[in-house]
């Protein structure tokens, strides 16, 4: 076994290494033994590790991020078949033990107190590589003075925002904020909004340059994390819009769905868009799979667009019933009632069926319970077909009619205006549906009922309701 301390080896050398070894190189370590150092750097596992902290020391900046990055793809790959196919027993051994927690934070903790110390030597690309690589693993480095790593390198990266390419923008995305548990701390100062502005503003700068899948999952991300950014969601809608019909090839079940939920999480109106990626999903649709479909029907139900989508979508779902979680289906039956296309062959007794079997097998959501409800009162009062077992449907009842009621701003200046001439209106009045009314007045021993429909029942600022505002409307 070669010994711990190799003079004659570079820095080079070790970045050479763990690129070599790195998943997507197809030149493993066990076939490089072509030249004499490259067989010198084959010792004990643990020694390598040993070398390439003593060696960083004498890196440059570059060095230090591209074998930060080769160690996290090593560390985060999932390619199971190309390392039994590639790997021998050192190499094996050597990623086992990369894989193990106190060596990962030993050597992860390690490079970031390298890296603060030589960030002020780094380019966009050096910057995105970390910031992507700490990411990909989930891994948060222990810094002596308390400091948050991915922090520091965000800050760096705004002093230099204007040398970002597409292909690095791509990357910080992922970092921080495609990847929720490695998403951009909330710290003291305004750099978080600073940060994200950023990001959003070079992917509108240069939306021809990207992937469409960095596109769809960008603003899918910005709408989860609640980042109003309408430039973003314009350019990138727009440039989808116009491309994903062109190109079927380049999208995924998983883009569709996201780019639409996107929309319809921050309530952003584009129907052209909607349109287009029907036409695209119906012509994929035997590659989705429950997450991807439920997803994209609760995203055109959300929207309020009656498409063909449901009724090309019927059998799919049917076929996906069986495996779908009680989560998956209570949103797609949610989704067909307010789109009020009913199927026969998917809400049938099998499906009924399904929907007991697994409310029983575990404690299911107030979420899924409402909407499972909402179901059952489109099926049995506007289909009038059979509806969910009576012990089911009084579960969903008492979970639609548990959740907390916000009065918006506009109904309490109704309600106040209606006290103001001596009508003493009852708010929030429970009807037989479960639905509660705003209020209910009496006059000249009439009951009228009075329903608000503020800002919040529309999508953005047009005047076309909501998804929920339909369903409510009619039931």
């Amino acid at each position: 076994m070669a010994h711990l301390f190799h003079y004659d080896i570079t820095s080079s050398d070790i970045v050479t290494f763990w690129n070599e070894f790195a998943p997507g190189n197809n030149r493993l370590i066990a076939r490089t033994e072509r030249t004499h150092k490259n067989s010198q750097l084959k010792l004990d596992c643990r020694e390598i590790i040993q070398v390439t902290k003593l060696k960083s020391s004498f890196f440059s900046m570059e060095e230090l991020s591209q074998t930060i990055f080769s160690i996290a793809l090593i560390v985060s790959s999932s390619l199971t078949r190309y390392r039994a196919a590639c790997e021998g027993e050192w190499e094996a051994a050597l990623r086992n033990l990369l894989l193990n927690q106190n060596t990962k934070e030993e050597i992860f903790n390690h490079f970031a107190r390298m890296s603060v110390d030589k960030l002020h030597q780094s380019d966009a690309h050096i910057l995105s590589n970390l910031a992507f690589a700490y990411a990909s693993i989930g891994f948060k480095p222990s810094l002596e003075d308390g400091q948050d790593f991915l922090e520091l390198v965000a800050m760096k990266a705004l002093e230099i925002k204007s040398d970002f390419n597409a292909q690095d923008i791509s990357m910080m995305l992922h970092a921080y904020v495609s990847t929720s548990n490695t998403k951009l701390p909330k710290g003291p100062s305004a750099m978080e909004p600073r940060f994200h502005r950023f990001l959003a503003d070079h992917v509108v700068a240069l939306v021809d340059e990207f992937q469409p899948q960095v596109l769809c999952t960008t603003v899918w991300a910005f709408a989860k994390l609640g980042i109003d950014h309408t430039e973003l969601f314009k350019s990138v809608t727009d440039h989808i819009s116009g491309i994903v019909i062109d190109t079927l090839v380049r999208f995924t079940p998983k883009d569709l769905s996201r780019i639409t939920r996107a929309c319809a999480t921050s309530q952003y109106h584009h129907p052209e868009l909607f349109t287009r990626v029907a036409q695209a999903a119906i012509h994929l649709k035997d590659e989705f799979n429950a997450q991807h479909a439920t997803d994209l029907l609760w995203a055109y139900a959300t929207m309020g667009i009656e498409e063909q989508i449901f009724v090309s979508f019927a059998p799919i779902v049917v076929a996906l019933l069986d495996t779908a979680t009680i989560r998956h289906i209570s949103t797609i039956a949610w989704s067909y009632a307010v789109a009020n296309v009913d199927v026969p062959d998917l809400f049938n007794v099998h499906f009924v069926n399904q929907v007991t079997i697994k409310c029983a097998k575990k404690n299911v959501g107030v979420n899924s319970l409402s909407r499972l409800h909402q179901w059952n009162l489109w099926h049995t009062k506007e289909k009038m077909r059979p509806g969910l077992q009576s012990s089911l449907q009084d579960s969903c009842y008492k979970a639609f009619t548990s959740q907390e009621t916000h009065p918006s701003k506009f109904q309490n200046k109704i309600v106040f205006y209606l006290l103001s001439i001596d009508v003493e209106p009852k708010e929030e009045v429970v009807m037989d549906s479960g639905y509660s009314i705003d209020a209910l007045v009496t006059v000249d021993g009439r009951t009228i009922g009075i329903e608000v429909d503020g800002p919040c029942h529309f999508i953005g600022e047009s005047r076309c309701p909501l998804g929920a505002t339909i369903l409510k409307r009619r039931q």
